[in-house]
């Protein structure tokens, strides 16, 4: 206004659920003098009593996180518990909502990535990748009245935006057994672990000042060690011999012949007898079972202790490949129009490639792990009281 100074407040960070007050001071002055002010305000929240962190860029880009699940970083938040202890990678996607955030909320709280929900079930649709996100914000339980879908903690994901100039990175994780120390020094047992994991992201401007578009991309090729322990039968039980098989206390493992069983209606009791030399006759094996039997691995140890417990042990590799694309485009359609279409999906395959192949028990740990979602948001900012705002999203996961 005339006879008043111009006050210029700059650098004030936005972040999500952010409470944000600026207080512009006008001075009596000359209109040709600018104040500017440099300083962010100080980051004081006065309509909320919600417990929150914010975890910005560059946090989630300089921080070390072997599994590369952004939702994860929710742990930085003292009162929040990752209840996941091994199923952490970004392809696990009940990993993000495995969180205890403020009690014991597991499987109880809400994933929302660019303001949408991620919840199928209790199963996050999908986790970008780590150079997408803007920034993570956790309201631990109880949170404001305005989310209303959760019995637990609020887990918000904010993705990168493009801007008017072009920004991107490009990385690669490596490991290579040959470039590490000896992982057993007495037997040189060779290590199985490879991993290859690179991406890169890159934001530009499709129209200056009105369309841009970030994508990110993120690949996986690794191989990791998968150790197994069973209690198999061994070549005497699988012919019905059983004469060896003693129980912890080193007595016989007695086998009774179901046929035999007997009923005494007065004492409401059962009871049989048990099989000549504890060895089930050839003629009593089920043609079924032999043939099952002989697609069953063979025991490489006499196990354990006497019971013969976990007498096959083998280690083989379990291939890894994953990859993550998300693509985020905004339009800047007018002052009072801004909106965006955000295309996610990522693609898993494990595979575990057994040092002794078994028709009967296949890939005991391989599986498959596919996601897809669509989203987009719409705000109409109408006047400077009243904003209207619309957003939806398409997503799909596997059921288990």
């Amino acid at each position: 206004m005339q006879g008043f100074n111009i006050c210029v407040q700059q650098d004030i960070l936005v972040e999500t659920r952010g409470d944000v007050t600026v207080n512009a001071v006008l001075r009596v002055g000359a209109v040709a003098e600018t104040i500017n002010v440099v300083e962010a305000p100080v980051a004081v929240e006065f309509n909320t009593s919600t417990m929150q962190l914010t975890v910005d860029t560059k946090m989630a880009n300089d921080l070390p996180i072997i599994h590369r699940n952004v939702f994860l970083l929710a742990a930085l938040n003292p009162a929040v518990v990752v209840r996941s202890t091994t199923e952490q990678a970004t392809y696990h996607l009940w990993a993000p909502n495995q969180l205890d955030g403020g009690g014991n909320t597991t499987t109880k709280n809400d994933l929302l990535v660019d303001g949408v929900p991620q919840l199928l079930a209790n199963k996050s649709s999908y986790s970008p990748p780590m150079d997408a996100v803007s920034e993570l914000n956790v309201q631990q339980n109880s949170v404001d009245a305005e989310f209303g879908h959760s019995a637990g903690g609020i887990i918000s994901l904010q993705l990168k935006s493009g801007t008017n100039q072009i920004h991107g990175t490009a990385y690669y994780l490596g490991r290579n057994p040959k470039l590490n120390a000896v992982a057993d020094s007495t037997t040189h047992t060779p290590n199985l672990v490879r991993n290859h994991i690179g991406g890169f992201s890159v934001g530009a401007p499709l129209k200056k000042n009105k369309i841009f578009n970030f994508t990110a991309y993120e690949r996986w090729l690794n191989i990791e060690p998968r150790t197994v322990f069973y209690t198999l039968p061994t070549g005497a039980e699988r012919q019905g011999d059983f004469s060896q098989s003693r129980n912890s206390s080193g007595g016989l493992r007695q086998i009774y012949d179901p046929w035999s069983t007997r009923f005494n209606a007065a004492g409401n009791t059962a009871t049989r007898d048990a099989f000549a030399n504890n060895a089930i006759p050839r003629s009593r094996l089920d043609a079924t079972s032999l043939k099952f039997l002989g697609d069953v691995w063979q025991p490489t140890s006499l196990g354990d202790d006497i019971t013969g417990v976990n007498n096959y042990k083998a280690t083989s590799p379990m291939n890894i490949k994953f990859w993550n694309l998300t693509s985020r485009t905004d339009f800047y359609l007018s002052d009072k129009w801004k909106t965006f279409f955000r295309y996610s999906q990522f693609r898993t395959f494990l595979d575990e490639k057994a040092a002794d192949a078994s028709r009967a028990w296949g890939n005991p740990y391989g599986f498959i792990s596919h996601s897809f979602h669509l989203a987009g948001d719409a705000v109409w900012t109408i006047n400077p009281t009243t904003v209207f705002n619309i957003r939806g999203a398409l997503g799909s996961c596997p059921p288990a």
